[in-house]
């Protein structure tokens, strides 16, 4: 009972706060300009806060893991490459390919690590999920634009179409760059290494702000949920949740393990592979036009599937005394 006690009470403030948020999309509360200019706050301003808060925090000389940065790096790697081997070999629509390949690599580690990591090791464990951040950003947006340019040139290409995936990437490159939870990520480390502590007004300042982040943007994930879209055929989509939720972190798990991954390390690789399909998957599907609707499928189920998946994980890895 206790082991189900420390699952619930990790996953279940989570949770509520998605419900929350549907809750007030369906009351009409929140509406889509509402949350148009909340994403923009939550992207500009409350989660970079919260992660230049996280990365401050960390002593990179004493804490910083070498050995999780690189496995998760490769990982990531390994994750993609290997699904877009397999579902080029087994699915023939481009379209819907490149939602599966996008599915098995990119999570919501963004939104879920930070507040999970809160929640099942308190502060101090947010510095591995915190140092993850700024890969994980890195790495699945430029595997995405791989993959959406590559499909939808399949499907749309034109003959003044020349060069679109190095236009893509240079555009995504520029991105990064002016990423506010990038640059956040990089003043945080360089403030660090360097030794350099903010004003005690400052620091407290930026702490109550960033301590908003995380439930707002759980709110609004919740908020875009569109029962509506889920109607049709879902077989298919309730394939990219379980590869998404269950294959991926039920292949890498084992590998995680024996590595000697422990405590806060494990749980940020934890998030990384096992959290839900983000919600970026839909923004992409949308500007590339690739079965956008099936995309929103995924990032619906697997929300809400997540909440089951992740549970179970917790609960196995707790009663095995690893977290």
């Amino acid at each position: 009972m206790d082991v189900l006690g420390f699952s619930f009470n990790a996953i279940a403030p989570l949770l509520c706060t998605v419900a929350l948020g549907w809750f007030m999309a369906w009351r009409k509360d929140l509406t889509e300009p509402n949350m148009g200019v909340l994403n923009k706050l939550c992207f500009r301003y409350l989660l970079p806060l919260h992660i230049f808060n996280s990365t401050l925090a960390i002593d990179y000389y004493a804490e910083f893991n070498c050995k999780l940065f690189i496995f998760a790096i490769l990982s990531i790697f390994l994750t993609a490459f290997l699904a877009w081997l397999i579902f080029t070999a087994t699915i023939k629509d481009p379209a819907r390919r490149s939602i599966f390949i996008i599915s098995a690599f990119r999570s919501n580690n963004i939104i879920y690590a930070l507040p999970l990591a809160i929640n099942l090791f308190g502060e101090s464990g947010v510095k591995a999920a915190a140092m993850l951040v700024p890969v994980t950003i890195i790495l699945f947006n430029f595997f995405t634009v791989i993959t959406m340019v590559y499909h939808s040139r399949l499907i749309y290409h034109t003959p003044e179409d020349r060069s679109p995936l190095q236009g893509a990437l240079k555009g995504t490159a520029m991105a990064i760059g002016k990423n506010p939870l990038i640059i956040a990520s990089i003043l945080g480390i360089l403030l660090s290494v360097c030794h350099i502590r903010l004003p005690g007004f400052l620091s407290n300042g930026i702490r109550q702000v960033a301590l908003t982040g995380t439930p707002v943007s759980l709110m609004l994930l919740g908020a875009q949920i569109d029962l509506k879209q889920l109607a049709g055929n879902i077989r298919p989509a309730l394939w990219a949740c379980a590869l998404r939720l269950v294959l991926v972190p039920g292949l890498i798990l084992p590998v995680i393990l024996a590595m000697g991954f422990r405590g806060p390390e494990l749980g940020a690789l934890m998030v990384v592979f096992g959290a839900p399909c983000a919600v970026t998957n839909l923004v992409m599907a949308r500007n590339y036009r690739l079965e956008p609707i099936f995309a929103a499928q995924t990032v619906y189920l697997s929300t809400a599937l997540s909440m089951i998946t992740l549970f179970g994980i917790i609960s196995a890895l707790r009663a095995l005394d690893l977290l």
